[in-house]
């Protein structure tokens, strides 16, 4: 016995003790690394299938609605889109459209095939919705394509457009919001899962530490001290992350293997982050599409009247009202493109508005009289453009033309202590009491009656617009009697993103 101890050197017994320590240690650490393993082939499936749903979720509307409207209207040969997209123009401005039935068929490969899914759950469910869309979009577009062949079917590919296509697109991005948000959702529960499974593996750790001191204190407490320091620090940090702190990061420390879970911890994190401000980036970029969207819709039938007027007049022989009228609609259209800039100075919005009236004048001589009167001090100050013009259109359309008799539009700009100020007046048919207080629910964005249609729509759009590039900073206000007239007052203080000016 004396014998065998005296053969067992210390080298030996050193490695036997470091033998049994690394055992236990080289378990949990294969345990972690497995549960790191584990959790980022889930966290990348997940990231993945997002990435997929987001690219569809940003472009796919925008593309399907814009080539089958150009389908509709029939500015182009739904037959040339066999050879594949379109290319409109031959300048470097020119506009690509879209295959749509590539855009389908490309759709239903990716939330088909690509994007792995598990039959039964929430996502699925959603993503065989989108699916279905993408049937009945295809069947509606084949529609559309078939009857722009033919003479007499313009009404029907209006109806197809409206009913089918935009109401099948905005259905689909429903859906993969909604996948979005059930992926999410999923994510959340596999965070949930991994600090469950690392808390259990604390207690295993703690337990075979302790099992460790017996055989050797020394050792074992430098272990310690080497191992728990960082794992408890991460276990916190993950805590932190769990109820909601996004700026929770793991720190480094001198155990290679620890690290390796901070950083993926890290990146974890980082990756969640820059997900959820891309996504409110990705909805705030969305809103102001469609914003300038709504605005782009003001011009065509405008365009489309005023031409009109055009055709009779020459067909009359009235030259030069037909030169006038020219000239007007030429400074209302440069104005409205105004080199691509979203800010124009008062004095130019001036301009806009008097050429809009002054047409209008010679459509409306007989009921359409107007005053515009801008202080002079704030002509020069810059403002979002295309303000005032939309609450003229209103006032004529719904107010003057409706009433029996000339009527009269008084349009006003001043300087305010905190801002400026604008009123456009009309002595039109008015608002009763219920409408009214309904439309000023409309603009202060609560739940109405009424519909964004076309008898609230440039109100609507002008309030959404400064209420986005103007904040708190600005306000509109309504006032109206039936019978005797309606008053609209818009207050713009100092622009909230000053950055976006002239984008």
């Amino acid at each position: 016995m004396n014998k065998k101890r005296r053969t067992l050197s210390l080298k030996m017994r050193l490695s036997l003790l470091l033998f049994v320590i690394a055992i236990p240690l080289t378990g949990m650490i294969l345990e972690i690394l497995r549960m790191i393993q584990d959790y980022s082939d889930s966290y990348n499936g997940i990231m993945s299938n997002l990435k997929i749903a987001n690219e569809y979720n940003i472009t796919f509307k925008e593309d399907m609605e814009y080539s089958m409207y150009r389908v509709m209207i029939g500015l182009i040969d739904a037959s040339e889109f066999e050879n594949g997209d379109i290319l409109e123009g031959t300048t470097k401005y020119a506009t690509v459209l879209k295959n749509p039935i590539t855009m389908i068929n490309s759709a239903r490969y990716a939330f088909g095939s690509s994007i792995e899914r598990t039959p039964g759950t929430d996502s699925d469910i959603k993503i065989r919705g989108i699916l279905s869309c993408l049937d009945s979009l295809e069947t509606a577009v084949n529609r559309m394509i078939e009857n722009s062949a033919m003479p007499g079917t313009y009404g029907e590919n209006v109806s197809i457009w409206e009913n089918d296509i935009k109401g099948l697109c905005s259905m689909m991005q429903d859906y993969i919001t909604q996948y979005t948000y059930y992926e999410l959702i999923h994510m959340e529960e596999l965070q949930k899962q991994m600090d469950t499974r690392f808390h259990q593996n604390i207690e295993l750790f703690i337990a075979l530490l302790l099992g460790i001191l017996a055989l050797g204190f020394g050792l074992s407490t430098a272990i310690t001290k080497s191992v728990t320091a960082p794992i408890s620090s991460l276990q916190k940090t993950a805590e932190r992350l769990g109820h909601g702190d996004l700026e929770a990061r793991a720190g480094m420390y001198g155990l290679e293997e620890i690290n390796v879970l901070a950083r993926t911890f890290n990146k974890m994190s980082n990756e969640i982050a820059e997900l959820m401000e891309k996504t409110k980036q990705e909805q705030k970029n969305l809103h102001q599409a469609e914003l300038k969207l709504l605005q782009a819709q003001i011009n065509p039938h405008f365009l489309y009247n005023t031409l009109d007027s055009i055709v009779w007049m020459a067909e009359g022989g009235n030259g030069p009202q037909v030169v006038e009228m020219t000239t007007d609609l030429s400074d209302f259209f440069r104005t409205v493109l105004s080199g691509g800039k979203d800010y124009i100075t008062i004095a130019e919005e001036e301009s806009h508005i008097r050429s809009y009236l002054k047409i209008q004048k010679i459509r409306y001589e007989d009921i359409l009289d107007y005053t515009i009167d801008m202080e002079p001090s704030i002509k020069q100050q810059s403002i979002l453009k295309m303000i005032l013009q939309p609450i003229v259109e209103n006032a004529l359309y719904h107010g003057i033309k409706n009433k029996r008799g000339g009527g009269k539009i008084s349009i006003r700009g001043f300087a305010a202590d905190d801002g400026i100020l604008f009123e456009v007046e009309d002595n039109g048919i008015g608002m009763d009491e219920e409408t009214l207080e309904e439309l000023r629910k409309k603009l202060r964005g609560q739940k109405s009656r009424l519909s964004t249609g076309k008898n609230s729509f440039g109100m609507y759009n002008v309030a959404q617009r400064i209420r986005m590039y103007y904040g708190s900073r600005s306000d509109i206000t309504i006032t109206s009697d039936k019978g005797v007239g309606t008053r609209v007052r818009i207050h713009l203080g100092q622009l909230e993103n000053a950055n976006n000016k002239n984008s």
